[in-house]
């Protein structure tokens, strides 16, 4: 099941402005009118009056907004409370002004039926880019979670899967350089090979060469910018209770077993696209043992670099140890996330978390939550 978190504001025609709140500027109409009844001062019922169109232009569309302004101009030119309140110049500053509102009223739609359509296309995006996970594949269930560092994204630069392959079950988690259009379609481009890799290659050393050969050959030729990314690569036998793992530069992953909490060091190769060094092909995978009581937790470097008030980074194993493993791995990312949350004052860059466990065989008919 993949979980997203984000600061954005979804907008949704119809129902961003609240019932109570168009309905402000029909009240504000009546007490202008009442104002005008018991103020013979022209200048200040007049201001009072203009005041309402304006006010209906924020909240209202331009049809209820000429509505408005038509009878507010009605009770402007009503012989009230004395005849020749306003004289014609007063009627027709009024009218400017009611013109105005109107027109603000229409930039105001516009701009919001853009605002809605914008979302929509960055959240088909951000499914295209970073889709949904199944609650199970294979014989194990995973959750993913990300959260944008940068506010009202909902896309950036993190990328997760797990997929199945003639091979086992197979992961990755990756984190692209930047935040921006660039890092998104880098992080679309390392998914898309992936996905293509994990069904031809039998080592998880194949699926990193691609990986490293695409994004240099895009960036020379100006097809994604030159940005490096980190990748962790899990591949699960189905044959065999264990996990092989292959780290390109990326944080090290955790296992929670029942009685303690293992940070496994994969002596990572260079992260991808650095071109620091003469490109060579990763070493061979580490195996390490994975049984069915074992969660495996993936993470981008964005979670253990969070900060509290004094400056602390997120001690994320050291908060889980100890830990009463939960039930489904969909529990321990939203414990995960909470905890991060509690604990940073702030977030400078994307979190994904990614946990996997293998289902019991008696469980296989529900699989967790």
């Amino acid at each position: 099941m993949g979980l997203r978190v984000s600061d954005s504001i979804r907008l949704q025609p119809g129902t961003a402005i609240p019932l109570w709140v168009r309905l402000l500027p029909l009240a504000a109409l009546g007490a202008a009118a009442v104002f005008q009844l018991f103020t013979p001062d022209p200048l200040h019922a007049g201001i009072a009056m203009t005041l309402v169109p304006v006010l209906a232009a924020f909240v209202l569309g331009p049809l209820w907004t000429a509505v408005i302004a038509l009878l507010a101009l009605a009770v402007v030119a009503a012989p009230l409370p004395v005849p020749q309140l306003f004289d014609r110049d007063d009627l027709g500053m009024a009218a400017i002004v009611f013109a105005t509102a109107i027109g603000i009223s229409w930039v105001r739609r516009r701009y919001e039926a853009g605002l809605v359509t914008m979302l929509s296309v960055s959240q088909a995006a951000q499914e295209t880019i970073l889709p949904d996970l199944s609650k199970r594949v294979g014989d194990f269930a995973c959750t993913g979670l990300y959260h944008s560092a940068q506010r009202g994204a909902l896309i950036g630069g993190d990328l997760f899967d797990v997929r199945p392959s003639p091979f086992g079950t197979r992961l990755i988690l990756g984190d692209v350089q930047g935040h921006g259009l660039g890092a998104v379609s880098t992080a679309a481009m390392l998914l898309s090979v992936f996905h293509e890799a994990i069904l031809d290659e039998e080592e998880l050393a194949g699926i990193a060469w691609r990986l490293e050969r695409r994004i240099l050959d895009d960036a020379a030729h100006g097809y994604v910018p030159e940005l490096f990314a980190s990748v962790l690569l899990a591949e699960f036998p189905a044959d065999a209770e264990e996990v092989r793992l292959l780290s390109c530069g990326h944080p090290q992953p955790l296992i929670l077993r029942t009685d303690r909490v293992e940070v496994l060091d994969l002596k990572p190769a260079p992260v991808l696209g650095l071109r620091l060094m003469e490109q060579t092909r990763p070493g061979a995978a580490t195996c390490v043992a994975f049984g069915p009581d074992d969660t495996l937790l993936a993470y981008s470097d964005g979670l253990v670099e969070a900060r509290d008030a004094d400056g602390n980074f997120y001690p994320l194993a050291e908060h889980l140890n100890g830990l009463v493993t939960p039930a489904s791995p969909g529990r321990l990312v939203e414990f995960v996330w909470e905890d991060a949350a509690r604990f940073a004052e702030r977030m400078d860059d994307d979190v994904s978390i990614l946990a996997v466990k293998r289902v019991p065989k008696e469980a296989e008919g529900t699989p967790p939550a």
